[in-house]
């Protein structure tokens, strides 16, 4: 592996380094304390399923191995963020970080402007991102994502919030409720399902759909939607960004798995 490459994100440093075939991969621990999971070990052994990897940082205590992640995993943590702040994460290292280092084995901070788009490329992206956001069911946070990716664009940052609220559509309380993948949360709370078998009854009760995009191998690849945003919010795919992935409100979770499961028959006593 090669030199490590420092980066801040909320005066955080997360280090990036080169692996044997060039592609980048983070410092576990940095990404982990990023995206506000308190226990680092813990959350890559949950969320994280690449091979592991370590690689000697140099310390105020000497050299020590830290475990680097590749980014697919480094995606996992996004998504099982419950940080507002994720969202800023993810668009750092997509639209700067990874770039820039790909292009150049180097990360600086941009000191141009950005080119700003005219009004039809403003109305076009406006308009695309409006129709997706409804026919996928974003998330607000991902709606907000997309925004000010525009607003970047257009060059006058700062007009929008930094974040936005992500909870169930009858919530109340103002505040972000935790979110986990069906995996996750059928094994904490012990339901006896499948992830698949799962899955299949939320389509037959009409809380998710299955939908189809072009694939970049020809053909097309079904993923799916969350429709019903009582109980969950579609977030980008950590392994592919046309896609969306749904996740489960954890807080609502087991009245989900009541919703779906067939009742059980009532034995009349002797």
């Amino acid at each position: 592996m090669n030199q490590v490459i420092p980066f801040e994100f909320e005066k955080l440093q997360i280090r990036v380094v080169a692996g044997d075939d060039g592609e980048p991969l983070f410092v576990g621990k940095d990404v982990c304390d990023a995206l506000g999971f308190k226990d680092q070990n813990a959350a890559m052994r949950d969320h994280c399923k690449g091979v592991r990897k370590t690689h000697p940082l140099q310390t105020s205590g000497g050299t020590q191995e830290y475990r680097v992640i590749s980014e697919p995993d480094m995606m996992r943590l996004v998504v099982n963020s419950t940080l507002p702040a994720a969202q800023d994460f993810e668009r750092l290292v997509f639209e700067e970080i990874l770039p820039s280092i790909r292009k150049t084995g180097s990360y600086s901070v941009k000191a141009s402007r950005p080119q700003t788009l005219s009004r039809n490329q403003v109305a076009a992206g406006i308009l695309l991102l409006r129709s997706a956001a409804e026919d996928l069911k974003f998330a607000p946070s991902a709606v907000l994502g997309g925004y000010q990716r525009l607003e970047t664009q257009l060059g006058v940052t700062g007009l929008l919030p930094a974040y936005a609220i992500d909870a169930p559509s009858s919530a109340t309380g103002g505040s972000s409720d935790e979110t986990k993948a069906a995996g996750d949360l059928l094994e904490k709370f012990g339901v006896g399902l499948s992830a698949i078998a799962f899955n299949r009854l939320l389509v037959q009760h009409g809380i998710v759909e299955e939908r189809e995009r072009p694939s970049s191998k020809g053909g097309t690849k079904k993923f799916k939607v969350c429709v019903n945003l009582e109980y969950g919010k579609n977030l980008t795919s950590p392994t592919n960004p046309r896609e969306t992935q749904p996740h489960w409100y954890v807080s609502k979770f087991m009245e989900l798995v009541d919703l779906i499961l067939p009742a059980k028959p009532v034995v009349a006593a002797a």
